[in-house]
């Protein structure tokens, strides 16, 4: 009774599974009608539709975003295309000169170059030497766009993003204090709150006002873009490039970011080994080198508490599902991570901070 039962649900969720691909293939056909394209051949892509064409691998996914918006990344991507960095995913407008193309049911889609590839591998130094070479050349081709898409950028727009964590920190705080009966988890994080608390406040005090100033001053007056989302899964190796792909967090920004994000996700999964991290550093270096300046904001973004954020918003947006032991065991683990990121910072501050 109960195999049957089973067999019945695994035939079901493969019908739905069977229907979902012919839905959006049928959907993905239909929208690339749209564009200039002779198609010979699609696959279902991860929440995409991919597609062989005359003019090369394409890749059809929904936008979420706005329309101004749209425009604005079309222009950055080809303007990084003419700055000589080819491998990225531009953008392509339809029959109507549009980017955005709307499908029956309001949905918005956009359609990009493919980039074959594989993600970068985090455990290779060698490797995220490579690609973060290549996110250095990138950076480069980022700067001096048109006066009509600059964007001033203060010390508050840096300062507001430690700000807003710091405040759902308290927020998380404030929640497990009320709770009459505390959890494993919320005991060992009230424990340990005030360890992350002056964490912040370190990386906060980094930031200072000539750290700001310089940084924005940079970001304004040579029209400075930054990717947006420039983790691991953004870059693609292939046999003789580097690819980097999905833009569209790009903005106005220091381009640190990008670093600090890539650099901090491969750290925390080498056991934030300094050799790594250094490594990784010099490797962009060498390609376009840091300022003290520049040393300092990336501190900042490197000594601060992202992952007891993240655990802390994990928790308080989902606590009504997510297993106890499940929230008590990634912070435990965080603990155990702390020695070494301790020696890390240390490590950092010593050969880069003046």
């Amino acid at each position: 009774m109960n195999s049957n039962h089973e067999a019945s649900g695994a035939g079901i969720a493969c019908f739905h599974y069977i229907m979902g691909v012919i839905e959006l293939n049928d959907r993905a056909v239909s929208l690339f009608e749209n564009y200039d394209l002779t198609i010979s051949k699609t696959r279902k892509g991860r929440g995409a539709m991919i597609a062989e064409t005359d003019k090369g691998m394409k890749i059809l996914t929904e936008y979420q975003g706005h329309k101004e918006k749209a425009e604005l990344l079309e222009h950055v991507m080809r303007y990084i295309k003419e700055q000589g960095f080819p491998y990225i995913d531009c953008l392509l407008r339809n029959n109507d000169g549009e980017i955005i193309t709307t499908d029956y049911d309001g949905r918005q889609y956009v359609v990009k170059d493919f980039l074959p590839g594989r993600e970068c591998n985090v455990k290779d130094l060698q490797e995220c030497r490579r690609v973060v070479k290549e996110l250095a050349k990138l950076h480069s081709c980022m700067c001096g766009l048109f006066d009509d898409y600059k964007s001033p950028v203060s010390r508050q727009n840096m300062m507001g993003e430690f700000d807003k964590k710091n405040a759902q920190l308290k927020r998380v705080r404030a929640f497990i204090r009320k709770s009459p009966v505390k959890t494993d988890f919320e005991l060992l994080f009230l424990k340990e709150y005030d360890r992350f608390l002056k964490q912040t406040q370190t990386a906060g005090s980094c930031l200072t006002d000539e750290v700001c100033d310089a940084l924005c001053r940079r970001v304004t007056e040579n029209a400075v873009y930054c990717h947006g989302d420039c983790s691991h899964h953004n870059l693609l190796i292939a046999d003789d490039h580097v690819s980097i792909i999905n833009f569209e967090k790009c903005k106005t920004d220091t381009q640190l970011k990008d670093l600090a994000l890539f650099l901090r996700k491969v750290l925390e999964k080498n056991a934030w080994s300094a050799s790594f991290g250094m490594g990784i550093l010099h490797a962009y270096g060498e390609i376009r080198p840091l300022s003290a300046e520049e040393f300092s904001y990336l501190f900042a973004r490197l000594s601060y508490p992202e992952k007891f954020v993240k655990i802390a918003g994990s928790y308080l947006n989902q606590r009504k599902s997510l297993p106890a032991k499940r929230q008590s065991d990634k912070l435990c683990a965080l603990l155990e991570m702390e020695e070494a990121r301790t020696a890390f910072l240390n490590e950092y501050r010593k050969e880069c901070l003046r």
